[in-house]
C-alpha cells in the first residue's frame, strides 16, 4: 500500500475525517488562507460543522490552518457535503480597522491593536510556527531567525481612513517597514517579520531531463520570469514642507531613483531589460531625500518579486526523509534545493517556499503545489 496522509478537522472537541477531496491553502504572502473539503454526507459531521464554527484543519495530526466555516453545502443526490472557509485572518480582511492614529506606536503595538481579538499575540519570529508546521518528520537546522527590531516606529501615514480594513492598515505598515505578516498554523499568533533565508534546505525538488540517471521528485515544475510589471528605472519625486525661496532647492526638491541594472545610471538596461522602461511616481511631500529613495526602493522590491518564480507540483504533502519515520510536511518559510536539468541554463539552487496548496481528489491523489523564490529575495507586498 502506498504512502498517504490523514487529513481531518477538529471542531468543538470532535474529530471529523473521511474527506475524499480537499484544497487547503497556506501562505505567508496572502492575508487569508482559503480551504474547501468534501466527504460523504454524515449527519453528525454536518451538525458539528455549523457555519462560523471555529475549526482546526490537520494533516497527520499537524495543524495546517485554523479558521471559520464560511459556507456548507449538502448535495442530496450525490450524497456529499462540502464546507469552505478561511483562516482567522479572514476576519482581519473583512472587518474595518479601529479608528485610531497609529503614528508613534511601535510596529508590534500597532499590530496587536489591529489583530485583537482574533489573535492572542503578535510575535517577531516564525521559529515556533515553522517547527509546528513541518510535523513530526526529520528536520534540518533552521539557523538564526531574521532580526526585527521591536521598537521600530510605525512609518508615516498612521491615520486610518474611513472604510479601511484591518488587513489594509497592517499591509501598509508592514510594507513601509519592509516586513511581512502572516498567521500561525494553530491560529494563536500573528507573525511579523522576514523570511528565514539562512536555514538549510529541508526538501529536494528535482525535475530530471529525459534519459537522466537522477530520479525526479516532482510531478511538474514551472519556471516563470516576468517583467510585465517591472521597470528598468523607477523615479519617485516630490517636495519637502518648505519653499525654494526660503530654503533652497535641496530642501524642497526631493527624489529617489532606482535602476534594474545598477551599473547603468542612464536607463537601467543591460540586466533584465534590453530596452528602457520607466516609471514615474509623483508624491506630494517627503520628509527627506532618504524618504524618497526608500519609497523608490520599496516599489522596485515589490515589483521584483515576480522576476523569477518556480512552482512545483509534488506527490503527497511532504517528503519521507527517513525510511520508517513520518513525513516532513511541506510548509511556507522553509527552504528547498531545486534542480531542473532540462532548463537552460540548468537550475541547481536553493529556493524559499512562500505558499503551499494541499489538494486531494480521486484522479490525482494527494498532491501539493508550492510557489518559491530564490533564497535572498527580498519580499514586500
Amino acid at each position: 500500500m502506498g504512502k498517504s496522509h490523514n487529513t481531518r478537522i477538529v471542531v468543538n472537541g470532535g474529530v471529523i475525517d473521511g474527506w475524499t477531496g480537499y484544497h487547503v491553502e497556506s501562505s505567508m504572502i496572502t492575508p487569508a488562507d482559503a480551504w474547501e473539503l468534501r466527504r460523504p454526507f454524515d449527519a453528525q459531521a454536518w451538525n458539528l460543522l455549523r457555519r462560523d464554527s471555529d475549526v482546526q484543519i490537520e494533516i497527520d495530526e499537524t495543524p495546517i490552518v485554523r479558521g471559520f466555516v464560511g459556507k456548507r453545502v449538502h448535495q442530496a443526490k450525490a450524497g456529499t457535503m462540502t464546507i469552505t472557509g478561511r483562516d482567522r485572518a479572514g476576519r482581519l480582511v473583512d472587518e474595518p480597522a479601529p479608528s485610531v492614529n497609529y503614528t508613534g506606536m511601535t510596529i508590534q503595538q500597532a499590530f496587536q491593536r489591529l489583530a485583537s481579538p482574533w489573535f492572542g499575540s503578535v510575535v517577531l519570529s516564525d521559529a515556533r510556527n515553522r517547527r509546528l508546521r513541518v510535523g513530526k518528520g526529520k528536520r534540518v537546522a533552521s539557523g538564526n531567525e531574521p532580526v526585527v527590531t521591536i521598537n521600530v516606529r510605525v512609518p508615516r501615514r498612521g491615520q486610518v481612513h474611513p472604510g479601511e480594513r484591518r488587513s489594509q492598515v497592517m499591509h501598509e505598515i508592514a510594507a513601509r517597514a519592509k516586513v511581512l505578516w502572516w498567521s500561525s498554523a494553530d491560529g494563536r499568533e500573528i507573525i511579523v517579520g522576514k523570511p528565514n533565508h539562512q536555514q538549510a534546505a529541508q526538501f529536494l525538488f528535482v525535475h530530471a531531463e529525459p534519459g537522466s540517471r537522477t530520479p525526479g521528485t516532482v510531478k511538474d515544475m514551472t519556471v516563470t520570469e516576468d517583467d510585465e510589471d517591472r521597470y528598468s528605472v523607477i523615479l519617485c519625486a516630490g517636495t519637502g514642507g518648505a519653499t525654494p525661496d526660503d530654503y533652497g532647492k535641496n530642501v524642497t526638491d526631493r527624489r529617489g531613483v532606482v535602476y534594474d541594472n545598477p551599473f547603468n545610471k542612464i536607463d537601467g538596461t543591460g540586466r533584465d531589460f534590453i530596452h528602457p522602461k520607466r516609471l514615474f511616481l509623483p508624491e506630494r511631500q517627503f520628509d527627506s531625500f532618504g524618504d524618497a529613495q526608500r519609497v523608490a526602493e520599496n516599489e522596485q522590491i515589490r515589483r521584483d518579486y515576480k522576476r523569477h518564480l518556480i512552482s512545483v507540483e509534488a506527490e503527497l504533502h511532504g517528503q519521507f526523509l527517513t525510511e520508517s519515520g513520518p513525513a516532513t510536511l511541506f510548509a511556507p518559510n522553509t527552504v528547498a534545493r531545486v534542480i531542473n536539468e532540462e532548463h537552460r541554463p540548468p537550475i541547481d539552487d536553493t529556493y524559499l517556499i512562500v505558499s503551499c496548496a494541499y489538494s486531494s481528489n480521486r484522479e490525482q491523489g494527494e498532491t501539493t503545489t508550492m510557489h518559491m523564490v530564490p533564497t535572498g529575495t527580498e519580499i514586500i507586498l
